[in-house]
């Protein structure tokens, strides 16, 4: 599975680190979609995740990755319930929208990169 997050946003950062941390079997995958040449559009309003030839985005990428983490997966019914009424993607998108970018050099070579070796939370 590789998770394609925003490096500008540091709620997208964050959130990758956290699941890097809960990612006790390598499952997972990080890269900025800003170090992607030509990246589509949405990748810049949405979370993307690909995964055994299928692309999930947003709130249902959420619950995809969720499934891969033994850590978290007492919050698969839960996650599923708040998108079977509708509140997961409205919550999403509402986050999405209101995330703060800041597309300055903060990390090396202008982006960053989610790596985790136990001692600190630095990305």
């Amino acid at each position: 599975m590789i998770i394609y997050f925003d490096s500008y946003c540091k709620l997208c950062t964050k959130s990758s680190l956290f699941w890097k941390k809960a990612d006790w079997f390598h499952h997972l995958k990080f890269s900025s979609f800003r170090d992607l040449d030509n990246y589509p559009e949405a990748m810049a309003e949405t979370l993307h995740v690909y995964d055994r030839g299928q692309w999930f985005q947003g709130f249902q990428a959420i619950i995809s990755v969720t499934k891969k983490l033994p850590a978290l997966w007492v919050l698969v019914p839960f996650l599923y319930g708040v998108k079977w009424i509708g509140l997961g993607d409205y919550l999403y998108k509402k986050i999405a929208r209101n995330r703060k970018l800041i597309p300055v050099r903060q990390c090396d070579q202008g982006t960053c990169g989610i790596t985790y070796d136990g001692s600190d939370d630095k990305i």
